[in-house]
Order: C-alpha cells, then sequence, then structure tokens
C-alpha cells in the first residue's frame, strides 16, 4: 500500500506560485524588522526573538512548504529533508 493518502493533492500552479510571492513578501518585512532592531540591540528582548521565531516557522509549513511540495510533485521529484523546528 503506498503513503500516497498523507500526501495533499498538488496545488494549481498559480496558488503556489502566489504563496511563494506572500512568503516573499513577509520575508523581506522580518528582514526590515530585523535590521531596525540590529540597529538598538538594547531595544531587542527574548519576546522579539521569539516573535521572529514564530513567524518563520508560520511562513514555512503554511507557505514554503506546500508549494514546495507542490512543485516537487508538479516537476516529478522527491521532496527534501524536513526542517527542525522548536
Amino acid at each position: 500500500m503506498s503513503n500516497d493518502s498523507n500526501q495533499s493533492p498538488p496545488l494549481d500552479p498559480q496558488e503556489a506560485l502566489r504563496m511563494l510571492d506572500d512568503a516573499r513578501s513577509r520575508l523581506r518585512t522580518i528582514i526590515w524588522a530585523l535590521h531596525g532592531m540590529h540597529q538598538d540591540l538594547s531595544a531587542l528582548t527574548v519576546d522579539d526573538l521569539a516573535d521572529v521565531e514564530h513567524l518563520l516557522t508560520e511562513i514555512l509549513d503554511s507557505a514554503l512548504t506546500p508549494s514546495y511540495e507542490s512543485i516537487s510533485q508538479m516537476l516529478g521529484t522527491g521532496s527534501g529533508g524536513a526542517v527542525t523546528t522548536h
């Protein structure tokens, strides 16, 4: 029996592209925020770092991973390794 029941159906190519564009936009926002934080390290708190980790995990889980899997299926390649998150 194959393990295909655990895989979600591939996204529409336009949807995968939209999700990647959204992830790119959100990553730019995070980079901009981090740039501002390193200007004044005394303003950086543990909560700020936790927020950044949460945002990056959300982008990975909700946009990059599904888009990657969909594009991999379209191209007929295998999935890459899992990313460890806390």
